[in-house]
């Protein structure tokens, strides 16, 4: 049904309320919606994560977050962001800023969301000739692709709630530096690129890094001389500059004092290398949010067909058959059955872990992989576990 012709004033008031409720929609799910600040150009939401032991009247209050909404009528559609909004007057984007952009209507309703990074990175800024000098110029046509596109909520939300803790403890980390020239208690969050779930075959990069940086912090403790470079590798976020420094100290100081061997983890610098190419892989190609999703789809698919049937015995496998457009990830399809173990394997196979004949090589693998389609499979029953009381 053709709707009657509208005033333009009332349709950038119905797409501003529209932008607002469908971003508090997307965010009271995980934050508090502190105030709306008033802005020409877009809805300011101010968010914090849910502290209930800390406030803003604190001491070091927790940081809050800069959520702009916007609405993007169709694709020739442009925006523009305050510069000050977007990065610090030293330059540095802010952690804490986001914008979520919106699109279409009822069914075809879409959203994308921006990072002051990404902005600082792929957007132009404007001219002091310009007529809106100073603000980054958001076109819908670079705004509504894929690349930004918000295909699984979760991940959105983790991401944003990353950047406020990130943000706290840089700002906690300013203000007690001169106070507390000691390792700090509560060690800051490893780089959001490893926290993505990106397979490889090396190590669990934050199980690991976590690992070394402990370490690092309780060889501080009885330590003098070395103090500092141990400081610096538990304070670093970065697993890479950590094993970097950690080889340094090695070399200055593996001779005149008694390192933890277990600081120097070659086979965390191989998990990294490779976790950094595929990161920076789907970096490029636009699709770290559609990996996430699609990452999502399988892990809710696994526990929708498993926890129903647990426990479950020792023969029985888990058989899922995943396939999903290889060029965005998406249109993600999944076939499951549970089969007995001599479906799979009719003879006898190598034990992966533990050596030796047995009827599955592992209690978990792939079973295929090529473009568009994976295989895998679980025997649930082969891992020990626990109902909570």
């Amino acid at each position: 049904m053709k709707s009657e012709p509208r005033p333009l004033w009332l349709i950038r008031q119905e797409h501003g309320t529209l932008a607002e409720a469908r971003t508090r929609a997307i965010l009271l799910d995980r934050f508090w919606i502190l105030e709306r600040s008033a802005d020409i150009d877009g809805a300011d939401l101010i968010i914090q994560r849910r502290l209930t032991h800390r406030s803003l009247l604190d001491r070091t209050p927790p940081r809050v977050g800069f959520i702009q909404a916007k609405f993007y009528a169709d694709p020739t559609t442009t925006h523009y962001v305050h510069s000050e909004y977007v990065r610090s007057p030293e330059g540095r984007p802010r952690s804490e800023f986001f914008v979520i952009c919106h699109s279409g209507i009822e069914d075809r309703a879409q959203s994308f969301l921006l990072s002051a990074e990404e902005i600082c990175e792929r957007f132009k800024l404007t001219s002091s000739e310009h007529s809106k000098p100073g603000r980054f110029v958001l076109p819908g046509r670079a705004v509504l692709t894929h690349r930004f596109q918000i295909l699984d909520r979760g991940t959105v939300l983790d991401r944003i709630e990353r950047a406020l803790h990130d943000a706290d403890f840089d700002t906690n980390r300013a203000f007690a530096a001169w106070a507390l020239p000691t390792v700090k208690n509560e060690a800051p969050p490893i780089l959001a690129m490893y926290e993505e779930k990106i397979d490889n075959r090396w190590a669990d990069i934050p199980t690991e890094f976590e690992r070394i940086r402990e370490r690092a912090k309780d060889a501080s403790y009885q330590l003098e001389d070395a103090y500092r470079q141990l400081c610096d590798i538990q304070e670093t976020r970065d697993p890479e500059r950590a094993v970097e420094l950690a080889k340094q100290l090695k070399r200055e100081w593996g001779k005149h004092i008694d390192l933890p061997e277990d600081l120097f983890d070659d086979g965390l610098l191989a998990a990294v290398d490779l976790h950094k190419k595929r990161y920076e892989q789907l970096d490029a190609a636009g699709l770290l949010g559609a990996h996430a999703a699609l990452r999502r789809s399988v892990t809710e698919r696994i526990i929708s067909d498993i926890a129903p049937q647990m426990p479950m015995a020792r023969d029985m496998v888990y058989l899922l058959t995943t396939r999903y457009d290889r060029q965005a990830f998406v249109n993600v399809v999944h076939e499951s059955q549970f089969v007995k173990p001599g479906s799979l394997w009719p003879v006898p196979v190598e034990d992966e872990i533990f050596g030796g004949l047995r009827e599955m090589p592992n209690p978990v693998g792939v079973l295929d992989a090529k473009d568009g389609m994976v295989r895998a499979y679980l025997a649930p029953g082969r891992y020990s576990y626990q109902v909570p009381a």
